[in-house]
């Protein structure tokens, strides 16, 4: 993983909310390194204060300093890509978004996860879009191992879900960007009747994070076909929960 984005997963959780739509602003546009002071302060509608400190947090002393890591590593991406075979950058790219996945993972989060899922009476697996296709994977393997379980990718059928779920239920959501509004509002009415809400989200996506119990984050790459990789994390994502889970049930282990 690059130096920027390393600082950055690894300090991004210190960052107040402004700080981090800064620093998510940043990941965001096309080339960060051309941005200016006045561009994200006019977006985002913050002063430079808020700014400086949120560079200073990624351990850069300027706000230049972390727009020219970014230069740097649009640069470095330019010279692979000529450089480079096709087939080889694409080797390359799900190899380097897997590690980075995989690397940025707690494993007291996954124990936690897994726990929260086994102790459930059910599980809602939701998924709109693309991400759909991993919860109805990921619904297919918690069937496997006897959970009640199904999923739902369908807003209708989702905003039903608050009519049924209870404290004694799960909600996991896959999703490679922030959900549609209406689906956020139906998990924000589910965790008011006490439903544990997991989310299976991408790296910069946090507009769930403030109403789910337990968050786990995959790598959103950079490159190319973003969304075609960032949903092969997700898979990654949910295989590691699912893996984990046949060792914590006594009769499959």
């Amino acid at each position: 993983m690059s130096d920027v984005y390393n600082k950055i997963h690894y300090n991004y959780e210190k960052l107040s909310k402004t700080e981090q739509e800064v620093i998510d602003f940043m990941l965001q546009v096309e080339d960060a390194g051309k941005l200016k002071l006045k561009d994200i302060k006019d977006s985002l509608f913050i002063s430079n204060a808020t700014i400086y400190r949120a560079c200073k947090k990624l351990n850069y002393a300027t706000f230049n300093e972390l727009k020219y890591a970014f230069a740097r590593l649009k640069n470095e991406q330019q010279f692979k890509e000529t450089d480079e075979s096709d087939f080889l950058q694409i080797l390359d790219g799900i190899k380097q978004d897997t590690v980075v996945t995989l690397e940025q993972v707690d494993e007291k989060n996954i124990e936690q996860i897994c726990n929260c899922l086994l102790e459930s009476r059910r599980i809602f697996c939701i998924g709109t879009g693309a991400s759909s296709e991993v919860a109805s994977e990921f619904n297919r393997n918690l069937k496997l191992i006897d959970c009640w379980t199904n999923a739902y990718s369908e807003e209708c059928l989702i905003e039903r879900i608050p009519q049924i779920s209870t404290k004694q239920d799960v909600i996991i959501m896959f999703s490679v960007n922030d959900q549609l509004e209406k689906v956020n509002k139906s998990i924000i009415e589910a965790k008011e009747n006490g439903t544990k809400i997991i989310t299976v989200t991408n790296f910069v996506s946090k507009q769930l994070d403030a109403i789910s119990t337990y968050t786990l984050r995959a790598y959103s790459s950079q490159e190319n076909h973003k969304q075609l990789r960032s949903l092969l994390m997700l898979n990654v994502m949910s295989t590691l929960i699912y893996e984990t889970l046949i060792i914590k049930v006594p009769s499959l282990s």
